[in-house]
């Protein structure tokens, strides 16, 4: 299969641009909204309000054959109508084509979630709904593509969803899970996207990354720049580093700014090292304008003071001594 999304845009997501193909990929950021809107659009779940969305060439919110390929956990979940979760379950794989029979209660058994079937869908936490809409997701051997929203913050043990998703990625599948924590996307492994500012952005034949740019950069002073620049440098993140005027000072280039954040504290902690300053070269375009816009108060503020003279506070008498 062969996703792609272009110019995509639904809820909080601004923009993604996507080709996809058989392989692993973590897509992260600190923004939750996104995430959850771009795996809406890639389940097809919701149809996207600007832009297209194909997979192979067909659009998924339109066409339910495409959807019979897909796997998906969303930020929220639920089951079928039913009297138990393990009918609920049972609908769910008859809709997908799957014999169900005692299919499901080994399902949920198999996932350490055996306790829940006699139970009412209603009578389900968000993470227990979660835990066995995941565990429907990687019992779909015949998926073509996994949308998974935070597939490690769930009931199902993180060895099983790592080891089903080994198994899905070396069939040919494509694997997109999303997440907000950089220890959850190190270990799920796979090419890493980031979304920032509601944006995504990865093309085929290049490394599907955001662009590497000033905004993406971090500096650091430590006990031993040098040192920290060659272990990043051996890091399978792609990180670039330059070394600064002093021995203690560095300026590393990552794919997202939380994802070398994370990597230098951890590498730090291992080796020994100390972390005196960490912080980003550049502030977010957030700042920026937040800031122009300051300025720019300021500056009328003043200009309005020199034309009008000082403001008397309220309560204040007036000169000619009139109330």
């Amino acid at each position: 299969m062969r996703a792609v999304l272009q110019a995509a845009a639904f809820g909080a997501l601004r923009s993604a641009d996507l080709e996809l193909t058989n392989g692993r990929y973590v897509v992260l950021s600190n923004e939750r909204e996104p995430l959850g809107d771009l795996l809406a659009l890639l389940s097809g779940r919701e149809a996207p309000q600007r832009g297209r969305v194909a997979l192979d060439g067909a659009a998924p919110a339109a066409r339910p054959s495409v959807r019979r390929k897909l796997a998906a956990l969303l930020f929220e979940e639920a089951l079928p109508p039913a009297a138990t979760v393990q009918q609920g379950v049972a609908s769910a794989l008859a809709a997908r084509g799957e014999a169900s029979g005692d299919r499901a209660l080994t399902l949920l058994s198999d996932a350490g979630l055996g306790h829940l079937a006699d139970l009412a869908p209603r009578a389900l936490g968000p993470r227990e709904l979660r835990s066995v809409a995941l565990a429907l997701a990687l019992a779909h051997d015949s998926a073509e593509l996994f949308a998974l929203h935070e597939p490690l913050a769930t009931y199902v043990p993180a060895a099983l969803v790592l080891a089903r998703l080994d198994a899905h990625t070396a069939r040919g599948a494509i694997v997109l899970c999303t997440t907000t924590s950089p220890a959850d996307a190190t270990a799920l492994g796979g090419t890493w996207l980031c979304v920032e500012l509601g944006r995504v952005r990865a093309n085929a034949g290049a490394t599907p990354r955001l662009g590497a740019g000033p905004w993406q950069q971090v500096l650091i002073e430590t006990n031993d720049a040098r040192a920290l620049s060659r272990l990043l440098h051996d890091s399978a993140h792609g990180f670039v580093s330059e070394l600064g005027a002093s021995s203690q000072s560095l300026k590393v280039t990552g794919p997202a700014l939380d994802v070398t954040v994370h990597e230098v504290i951890a590498l730090a902690r291992q080796h020994g090292l100390e972390i005196q300053r960490i912080e980003a070269a550049v502030p977010p375009v957030e700042a920026l304008l937040a800031a122009r816009a300051g300025f720019a108060r300021g500056a009328y503020e003043a200009s309005r003071a020199l034309a009008l003279g000082p403001i008397a506070p309220q309560g204040a008498s007036r000169a000619d001594g009139g109330s």
